[in-house]
C-alpha cells in the first residue's frame, strides 16, 4: 500500500509540473499572440502620430484582466502611448529591450516590433502577471491531494477486508517459518486457519510437507556430519603432526642452504683475497731477483698473506663442525660457564679494567663446549670493541614463545630462557643487527679492531644447534645488547 501510495504521489506530482511547464509555453504563446494582433492593428496610429487612436487601442487590454501593463513606443524609442493611462512612466521600460517574450520573476512580459510591409514604426509592450498559472496549479493541488486521500482510504478498506482472509494466514505461515529458521527446529507444522480446500490450505500443507522431508534429511546430514567431523579430526591432527615435521625439516633446509651461500661467498672472495696477495707479491719478488731488500718486503707479505689464510681456513673448519650438531647433550649450569669464561679472560680483565656482572643464570640441557664458545665469543666481542673500561652485563629470565616475535612455524617449544648479554662498547647502527651473524661479515677495519668475522656467525650456529635464537639490539656509541633464547626443557 505504501508503495501504490508513493507512485501514486509522484505521478500526481510529475502531471501537475508537466502542466506547470505547458502552461507557461501557452502563456508565453498567448500573449505573443495578443502583442501580433495589437502591434498588427497600430501601425495607422504610428504612421499618423495619432496617440488618441494608439490609447484607445491599447484601453481595450481591459479584456484581458491578466495584463497589467501596454505601451507604445515610437521609431524613436519615446513612449507613444501606455496603459492602463495612469500609470507611471517608470514603471514601464525606458526604451524598448530585445523582441520576445520571457518571465521575469512573477511576471511575463517582452517586446513585439510594429512594422508596416517592411517599415518599422515602433515597438509594443506587454506585461502580464501569472494570477491564471497560480489558479490552475492551486486547482491541480487540490485535486491531486483529493486523489490521493481517496485512493488511500480506498486502498485501507480493500486492505482490511482481505487482511483477514489472505494477508493473516500468510503472516502466520512467515512467522512459523522464521520460528524454524531460528531455532532450526523442523519439528514445528504450521496450522491451517480456515478452508482447508483453499490455495492457502495447499500452501499450508506443501510448507509441511517440506518441512517433514527436511527433518528426515537434517537427521541423515547430522548422523552423516557427525561421522565426517571424526574423520577430519583425526586426519587434521595426522597433517598438523606431519606439517610440525616438515617444518623443522624445512627450517633445517634452508639453514643448510644458508651456510652454503656463506661458504660459496667465502670461496669466492675471502679466501681468494690471500692468494692474489701471494701470487702478486710472488711474480714482483720474481722481477726483482737482485733487489734483496724488495724481495724480503714482498716475502714478508706473502707470509702475512699465508697467515691470513691460514686463520681464515681455520674459521671455516670450526663454523663447518658446528655444522653438525653433537647428539650428546647434558645439563649444563650456566652460571659455571660463564665463571670459567670469566677465567679465561682473566688476564685481559686485568689489563682493560673490565668486569663482568652476572646475575642468577638458568641449567640448561646442551652441549658444554658449545655453550662455553658462545659465551667467550660473545664476551671476547664485547671486549674487543670496548672504547673505555669494560662493563659486561649478563642476566636471565623466562619467556613465554608467545610473547616473542618469531615466525609461526619457530614455535617449537612454549617457553624459552632469554640470555642477555649487555656491553658499553662502541655499538653499531641498528640498521646492521642482521648482518653481523653473517660469516666473515665485518663493519670495522681490521687495523683497528682485528679478527676473522666468524666469531658471532659461530655463536648462531651455536645457538641453533640447540633449538634456539639470538639477536641483538645496538645503538651507535651506546653499546649493544645480544638476546640469546635456550628453550625451556
Amino acid at each position: 500500500m505504501l508503495t501504490s501510495g508513493i507512485v501514486l504521489v509522484i505521478t500526481c506530482a510529475t502531471f501537475t509540473v508537466y502542466e506547470y511547464f505547458s502552461f507557461r509555453e501557452s502563456a508565453r504563446d498567448n500573449l505573443a499572440t495578443v502583442g501580433k494582433i495589437i502591434a498588427a492593428n497600430s501601425t495607422a496610429a504610428l504612421a499618423f502620430d495619432n496617440q488618441e487612436d494608439a490609447n484607445e487601442l491599447l484601453s481595450g487590454l481591459r479584456t484581458e484582466k491578466h495584463i497589467v501593463a501596454a505601451c507604445l513606443y515610437d521609431e524613436n524609442g519615446r513612449i507613444f502611448a501606455k496603459y492602463p493611462p495612469n500609470i507611471p512612466d517608470d514603471q514601464l521600460p525606458m526604451a524598448p529591450g530585445r523582441v520576445g517574450f520571457r518571465f521575469t520573476d512573477d511576471y511575463l512580459e517582452g517586446f513585439q516590433p510594429v512594422i508596416e510591409q517592411v517599415v518599422p514604426l515602433g515597438t509594443l509592450y506587454l506585461k502580464s502577471d501569472m494570477e491564471a498559472m497560480y489558479e490552475r496549479l492551486r486547482l491541480y493541488s487540490l485535486i491531486t491531494a483529493l486523489v490521493i486521500i481517496a485512493s488511500f482510504l480506498l486502498g485501507y478498506i480493500v486492505s482490511r477486508r482481505l487482511q483477514k482472509r489472505i494477508i493473516r494466514p500468510i503472516l502466520h505461515l512467515a512467522a512459523t517459518s522464521r520460528s524454524v529458521t531460528k531455532n532450526q527446529d523442523y519439528s514445528v507444522r504450521a496450522e491451517k486457519t480456515y478452508d482447508d480446500d483453499d490455495e492457502l490450505g495447499e500452501l499450508t500443507d506443501a510448507f509441511n510437507s517440506m518441512l517433514s522431508q527436511i527433518e528426515s534429511q537434517n537427521d541423515k546430514i547430522t548422523s552423516f556430519n557427525q561421522e565426517l567431523e571424526e574423520k577430519i579430526r583425526k586426519r587434521t591432527s595426522e597433517l598438523e603432526n606431519a606439517n610440525n615435521e616438515l617444518a623443522v625439516v624445512n627450517s633445517k633446509l634452508i639453514k643448510s642452504n644458508r651456510d652454503l651461500e656463506q661458504f660459496a661467498y667465502v670461496s669466492s672472495h675471502d679466501l681468494q683475497e690471500p692468494l692474489r696477495k701471494i701470487r702478486t707479491f710472488s711474480e714482483l719478488a720474481g722481477r726483482n731477483p737482485g733487489n734483496r731488500e724488495a724481495t724480503q718486503t714482498y716475502i714478508n707479505k706473502i707470509s702475512s698473506s699465508a697467515e691470513r689464510m691460514a686463520a681464515l681456513i681455520k674459521s671455516v673448519l670450526n663454523y663447518s663442525r658446528l655444522s653438525k650438531a653433537d647428539d650428546h647433550q647434558e645439563w649444563v649450569d650456566l652460571n659455571k660457564t660463564i665463571d670459567e669464561v670469566r677465567t679465561d679472560f682473566e688476564l685481559l680483565l686485568t689489563e682493560k679494567n673490565g668486569q663482568i656482572i652476572k646475575e642468577e643464570l638458568p641449567v640448561v640441557l646442551g652441549m658444554p663446549l658449545q655453550l662455553h664458545q658462545l659465551f667467550y665469543n660473545l664476551v671476547s666481542n664485547s671486549l674487543k670493541f670496548a672504547d673505555k673500561d669494560p662493563e659486561i652485563r649478563v642476566s636471565a629470565r623466562r619467556v613465554a614463545a608467545k610473547d616473542l616475535d618469531l615466525p609461526k612455524a619457530d614455535h617449537l617449544f612454549l617457553e624459552y630462557h632469554e640470555v642477555r648479554f649487555k656491553d658499553n662498547g662502541i655499538g653499531f647502527e641498528q640498521i646492521y643487527a642482521d648482518k653481523v651473524f653473517a660469516i666473515f661479515q665485518r663493519l670495522h677495519d681490521r687495523q683497528n679492531y682485528p679478527g676473522t668475522g666468524i666469531g658471532l656467525a659461530l655463536c648462531k650456529k651455536i645457538v641453533e644447534n640447540h633449538n634456539g635464537f639470538i639477536k641483538v639490539q645496538s645503538e651507535l656509541g651506546k653499546g649493544a645488547e645480544f638476546y640469546i633464547y635456550l628453550p625451556v626443557l
